[in-house]
């Protein structure tokens, strides 16, 4: 009765009755209740490691190349191969865990040995030489995330010797090389490469004489060279 008698009062005042509180106890607010449903929160970026993940390298070069002899069986006398430019590409992939990338070289020398007429030609000196090799083998990429990645290679191939007149041979080709990498972006840097190369001939010795009866070839236990090269980077 007191209730409705109250409840009379507030409508002749103009106030509104109280609203009845929501099912199960309390309010929507603070003081309890079901609170308000949340926007879904947007989907998580991929891990940075995921982002920067290269499968593809590709560095053309321009390099100092140095060493190496030649030697003439059948006088006994050695020439020396003159340092000069180099130039040549690697190429590379990682295929799964990014430390790890088999790559293929292409390296070219243009030079000359010490020698004015060491493959002995009768219309004039013969002593150009070109060398071109072909290397396929791994890189090990010690930090491959980084701004600054140095890395090992080693490789495995063959190199042709092709003497001023014709002559020419192929010899058996190892190569061992240590670098740096720095990255200007994620996708492009600079690549600093030292490379220790060997030349083998076996007991296939081939004279690089095509005008002569010289016998000018590598040597039975090899001959070597050091190439120090630079050149641009680009990972895919």
């Amino acid at each position: 009765m007191r209730r409705l008698f109250a409840l009379l009062a507030l409508a002749l005042a103009g106030r509104p009755p109280p609203r009845p509180p929501p099912p199960g106890g309390g309010t929507t607010g603070r003081g309890g209740g079901a609170p308000a449903p949340r926007a879904p929160a947007p989907p998580a970026a991929p891990p940075l490691r995921a982002q920067e993940v290269r499968i593809v390298e590709l560095t053309p070069f321009l390099g100092a190349r140095s060493g190496g002899r030649l030697k003439d069986f059948g006088t006994g006398e050695w020439f020396s191969i003159r340092p000069s430019w180099s130039w040549g590409f690697v190429a590379g992939i990682a295929p799964g865990r990014p430390n790890l990338i088999f790559e293929g070289t292409f390296l070219r020398q243009a030079t000359r040995v010490d020698a004015e007429n060491a493959f002995l030609g009768g219309d004039g000196n013969l002593h150009d030489l070109d060398l071109e090799t072909g290397l396929a083998g791994v890189q090990w990429d010690f930090a491959p995330k980084a701004r600054v990645r140095p890395f090992v290679s080693g490789a495995v191939g063959a190199t042709s010797f092709e003497a001023q007149g014709g002559g020419y041979t192929t010899s058996f080709t190892a190569s061992l090389s240590g670098g740096v990498k720095v990255m200007t972006t994620r996708g492009f840097g600079l690549r600093v490469q030292v490379r220790a190369l060997g030349f083998f001939s076996g007991s296939s010795r081939r004279d690089l004489c095509r005008w002569s009866s010289c016998e000018v070839a590598i040597p039975s236990n090899g001959t070597y060279q050091v190439d120090l090269s630079a050149g641009t980077f680009f990972a895919f």
